[in-house]
């Protein structure tokens, strides 16, 4: 018997089903007023780029109400991401370990307000529906031909094979096989 860890960055969306059931107000709502106010802060000031949700806890004019929306109805998309993903891949992986799950929503736009059609992808950037989740999980193999790149590669694949059916988008941005 052989042990691979594999670790995984992925890319996920809940399901508008899903965001329907537990966050407490509509999610593409929340993303355009963020978008409208942060869009608007930079044009106003002349930003070439646009802040991120945390540094309008700053601006005294930013609506606080609405980011500590956008910040509850983050926690509950992390929540509910970290649930779906636990449940789904318990059956194929021996462990599976989390070792960060963020809302994208927060990170740093790469969109900027010079770029086409900057504000439609500032809204769908700012929409708390999409989580940045990095896992560690192992696997155990009977074969010791099965290490390695197979073990990443088979990895990869049950990620979409068996998140697809929870979430809306799934995108595996790196992996990699770590050895012992």
């Amino acid at each position: 018997m052989h042990v691979d860890h594999i670790s995984l960055t992925l890319r996920l969306t809940l399901t508008e089903e899903m965001l329907h059931r537990h966050a407490p107000t509509s999610v593409n709502s929340v993303g355009k007023k963020l978008a409208t106010m942060i869009d608007q802060y930079s044009r106003e000031n002349q930003l070439g780029y646009y802040p991120a949700i945390e540094y309008f806890r700053q601006v005294p004019e930013a609506d606080q109400v609405l980011i500590d929306m956008a910040e509850q109805i983050a926690w509950y998309v992390s929540k509910l991401a970290r649930e779906e993903i636990q449940s789904r891949l318990r059956p194929i992986f021996s462990t599976v370990r989390f070792q960060s799950v963020q809302t994208e929503a927060f990170a740093l736009p790469s969109v900027r307000p010079s770029q086409p059609s900057a504000f439609e992808q500032l809204v769908k950037h700012c929409t708390p529906d999409t989580v940045k989740v990095e896992l560690l999980v192992s696997l155990l193999r009977k074969d010791a031909d099965q290490r390695g790149n197979a073990a990443e590669g088979y990895a990869r694949k049950m990620m979409y094979r068996w998140l697809k059916a929870g979430f809306e988008d799934v995108e595996v941005t790196a992996s990699l096989a770590i050895r012992d």
